[in-house]
């Protein structure tokens, strides 16, 4: 995902904005990571690269990136923002143990359907955005918490809540 400076330039100011040094090195970094990162994890990471920047200019330059449509800002599963360099139309998959964050697509049309009492609410609803979040265990995750189980971990589903329903299991 790492784009030449050339090519960072460019899309830049295809998009209005100077390509300024730090401009550069956040999207460079972004993209060449290819996560959804924090702005503590990007001011860290930048500075581990050898290309520190205040953190006043990171808030400013995160903010124009966004602004100008380089970068969507989200709200990652722990409340914090994060930014995300994939524009292409997405939805995320996170883990509920560790909070590891991945892009999915989802394949054919996502409609909305009435769902009663409340049919008549979505009479006149324009839907300009659709954001999908799923929910599981990482490879990582659930393999621990496999090991922390033991043996009995593979066998069957998960206990129940208490009032006869089985959670199902992920499984990779």
């Amino acid at each position: 995902m790492a784009a030449g400076s050339s090519e960072l330039r460019q899309w830049l100011q295809a998009h209005g904005l100077r390509p300024t040094g730090p401009r550069l090195a956040i999207l460079g970094f972004l993209r060449a990571r290819g996560e959804h990162l924090t702005p503590a994890e990007i001011f860290e990471g930048l500075r581990a690269a050898g290309r520190p920047i205040s953190i006043a200019t990171l808030y400013q330059n995160l903010q124009a990136l966004s602004r100008g449509g380089l970068v969507k800002r989200i709200v990652g599963p722990d409340g914090a923002l994060r930014y995300d360099v994939n524009l292409a139309p997405h939805h995320h998959l996170v883990c509920q143990r560790c909070g590891r964050l991945v892009d999915v697509e989802l394949s054919g049309p996502i409609a909305t359907k009435p769902v009663a009492p409340h049919a008549g609410d979505l009479a006149g609803w324009e839907v300009v955005s659709v954001h999908v979040q799923f929910y599981g265990l990482c490879p990582q995750c659930a393999g621990s918490r496999r090991s922390e189980e033991g043996p009995a971990a593979n066998r069957g589903p998960l206990p129940g809540d208490g009032n006869g329903r089985r959670r199902p299991r992920l499984t990779g």
